[in-house]
């Protein structure tokens, strides 16, 4: 995050009253956009307006204005330039494609105080599919959601148990909006990804209590991903709530299930098939729902593969323990997809992008011992599973997936009623980017270290 970058408590001009600040942004002089807009949500605003914009005077010096003000204003008439090095104008936008896209939506504020977050600096580059289409279809559930639940908790007391307090924030990115013509105007940084967090409290029943987050790619595609606020953490690198607002809370996860129910996403967007396998899917659901005679019984799907992308090694390490708790299933790395680095790049979410492919968790089969061994015979005495490989060596099976357990610092199961080590099933790629013999994944075999074949006579040490 830029360590420069400087924070504005937002607010109108009123010649009538003292203006009270309505929300707090922190914004890069650097890269001409805001990192993050905060702000307490308010259940009673609805709809959206069209406003004029406005620039803030005070990041050209602190002895200027600290309330925002319209672009065209009189004062600044002569201030044009020094405006220029510290941020983003409307002319910069203008024909470019980019929206100024809004971190604190105006639907989320009222009356005239909505005119408050038609600043640039609360503003940034959105392609305009994202920021009218994906973008503001998150933006308008999550409003009723919240709502929702306000309503519920708060009813019509005057004593409001409940609140909800909303960061919304970009990942700076490495492209500029694009010079047009004769203007310059490689000069605002268009985010590569827009991240919304919410932290839900109530001050007397905190079981209530709830945060949850999601994060877009800028561009035309969908790519939404809902996530917790730890999670979120890990991948921006940066905390966003104390203590991460109950983030390990039961009703956090509920949260996350209730709001992505009301996300009635077209089907297209939530799974994408390959061609082969969709025009399966369309054949079988042909078959079964035609009013001709189909076959005598249902079908059956007797196999299923499916390839999950992560965009990075942090959003695919809890997924995949997530995966492993709920359905036994582990999902083996097929390729890592490293990115080049620079100083700069260092802003990005992830270095590198993460393939795997969805398997059955082979540690809770019967057929694979805890250090991924395979096994000829398998024995259950109720207290301890035991594995007997093909050397004929005896060794621990385990009776519940293999998950990593922060207490420990390593993988562990349970073999019966016996917590023991294991070696997880993670990945089909060594240390040096090769691949993996399918039926010989990186795994310990017995040893301290991770490896696996790589044809019948050579094998290579794996990445832990």
């Amino acid at each position: 995050m830029d360590q420069n970058a400087k924070k504005i408590c937002q607010k109108l001009q009123s010649v009538t009253k003292k203006s009270d600040f309505l929300y707090a942004s922190l914004y890069s002089t650097f890269e001409k956009i805001p990192l993050y807009s905060a702000y307490k949500f308010d259940p009673k605003c609805s709809g959206t307006s069209t406003q004029s914009w406005h620039i803030e005077p005070q990041l050209i010096s602190s002895a200027e204005n600290d309330y925002m003000m319209l672009e065209g204003a009189t004062e600044l008439k002569n201030k044009k330039h020094e405006l220029k090095k510290t941020q983003a104008l409307s002319s910069d936008y203008d024909q470019t494609g980019y929206d100024r896209g809004h971190l604190y939506p105006n639907s989320f504020q009222c009356g005239e105080d909505r005119k408050a977050t038609f600043t640039l600096t609360n503003a940034a580059p959105m392609d305009a599919c994202f920021n009218r289409i994906h973008w503001k279809l998150w933006e308008g559930y999550l409003q009723r959601f919240l709502k929702d639940n306000l309503n519920k908790d708060n009813g019509d007391n005057d004593n409001k148990k409940a609140s909800a307090y909303i960061v919304t924030g970009t990942v700076p990115g490495q492209d500029k909006i694009p010079q047009s013509g004769n203007r310059d105007l490689r000069r605002v940084t268009v985010p590569s990804h827009i991240w919304t967090a919410v932290c839900y409290e109530h001050s007397e029943e905190h079981d209530k209590s709830f945060s949850f987050g999601y994060i877009g790619i800028n561009q035309p595609e969908f790519n939404i991903k809902l996530m917790s606020v730890s999670e979120m953490k890990k991948q921006l690198k940066q905390q966003i709530f104390q203590d991460d607002c109950f983030s390990d809370r039961p009703a956090s996860d509920e949260a996350k299930n209730q709001f992505l129910n009301r996300i009635k996403l077209p089907e297209h967007q939530r799974l994408q098939m390959s061609k082969i396998a969709q025009n399966n899917f369309l054949a079988v659901e042909d078959v079964i729902s035609s009013d001709s005679r189909g076959p005598a019984n249902k079908p059956t799907i007797t196999d299923l593969t499916a390839t999950l992308n992560y965009d990075s090694l942090s959003s695919y390490l809890p997924s995949t323990e997530g995966l492993k708790r709920k359905f036994k299933s582990a999902c083996v790395v097929t390729a890592v997809k490293k990115r080049h680095t620079s100083d700069k790049q260092k802003r990005e979410v992830s270095e590198d992008s993460i393939e795997c492919r969805l398997v059955p968790e082979k540690s809770v089969d019967g057929k694979t011992a805890a250090d991924g061994s395979p096994c000829n015979r398998f024995v259950n005495n109720g207290n301890k599973f035991t594995c007997f490989t093909q050397e004929g060596k005896d060794k621990s099976c385990c009776s519940t997936p293999c998950l990593y357990l922060d207490q420990l610092k390593g993988y562990h199961c349970y073999s019966g009623e016996t917590q023991i080590q294991c070696s997880p099933q993670y990945s089909l790629i060594t240390a040096k980017g090769n691949r993996c013999r399918d039926d010989h994944p990186c795994a310990t075999y017995g040893e301290d270290y991770y490896w696996c074949f790589i044809n019948d006579k050579s094998w290579e040490y794996c990445s832990p």
